[in-house]
Order: structure tokens, then sequence, then C-alpha cells
């Protein structure tokens, strides 16, 4: 029986241990930014587990999946702050995909980066990860988009350094020039 108890023990702390590593080694297998003012879309891959938290800066940041830290829906003024900021719009792929397949159509989960302000920070809204393969559609409102979360200046530099598209240098990193907006 003591026996038994110790393996129990062991196990227990080995599945602990099992569990939350991975956690921190999840990232999709390719982001894709397009519209706005790109002319071309931008496919971003993590080039190393090294890369998986920035991405994670642009597929969640927002607490639990079932009870987000921040929703659009529980910040009715969101809409108004947004309003008219330029956006580029993230199609977010997990699983692997092939060329014929990268189209926002067919990623499994959606986002926005609203660019910041000189007054206002960067902004990320997403749906919910759906860590399959296969595609979810793309919200046409901003109420269709589950969590929500800002982005500070050493944020947007770890995005730059990953090659996300649009970032300026300085301490408006995060605005875009020039930009019309996202829609």
């Amino acid at each position: 029986m003591k026996h038994v108890r110790i393996w129990s023990v062991v196990v227990a702390v080995l599945l602990v241990g099992f569990s939350v590593r991975p956690v921190q080694a999840v990232s999709p297998w390719a982001v894709m930014v397009y519209g706005g003012s790109l002319e071309t879309p931008v496919l971003l891959r993590p080039g190393s587990p090294a890369e998986f938290p920035a991405f994670g800066l642009l597929w969640w940041q927002a607490g639990s999946y079932m009870r987000p830290d921040r929703t659009v829906r529980s910040e009715p003024a969101l809409s108004r702050q947004l309003s008219g900021r330029p956006y580029l719009k993230l199609a977010i792929f997990w699983g692997q995909y092939g060329a014929d397949e990268l189209a926002p159509e067919n990623a499994s989960q959606h986002g926005r980066f609203y660019f910041g302000t000189t007054s206002e920070p960067a902004v990320v809204v997403v749906t919910v990860p759906d860590m399959q393969k296969h595609a979810n559609p793309i919200p046409r409102a901003l109420e269709g988009f589950a969590a929500v979360w800002d982005l500070g200046p050493e944020e947007i530099g770890t995005l730059r350094d990953v090659g996300f598209p649009g970032l300026g240098t300085g301490p408006d990193a995060g605005a875009i020039r020039g930009a019309g907006g996202g829609r």
C-alpha cells in the first residue's frame, strides 16, 4: 500500500510538470497579417520555440480561454475608442497548412491589430483560440471577437523583431503613419 501512495505522488508530480511546460511552448503554425495599408499579406512563422512568446502576443494574452480577463462585449466603450483607428487583420493558423490553403478564410482563429496612437496603446482583439486545423468564420464586426488586450512599447518591439509589418520606432512605435482603416 505504501508503494502505491509513493507511485501516485511520483505520477502526480510528473503530470503536473508535463502539463505546465507545454502551455509555454504553444504557438500557432503561422499568422497571416493582411488588410489595411498592406498591399500583400505577410506570413509570419515562428523560427524556433524561442519565438513562441512573441506569437502569443497575437493569439492570446487574456487569461483563461473560458473566462478572458477582458472581453470585447464587456467593454462597451471599446468600439467607440477603436472606431476609425487603423488596423491590420490577423489570420491565425493552427496545424500545418499547404501553400494553397493559406487564405484568411481557412484560418482557425482570427484577430485584429489596432495600431496605437500618440495617446493610446496598440490593441489586439481575437476570437477564442481553436487549436485545430479547420476554418472558422471571420467576424465582420468588432463584437464578433472574444478577447482584447493592450500592447506596450516592449511588446511592440518584440513583434517588430519577428517581422510584424508597419511598426515604426520610438515612443509611438505601435502607430502607423499614412495607413487607411483595416476594413
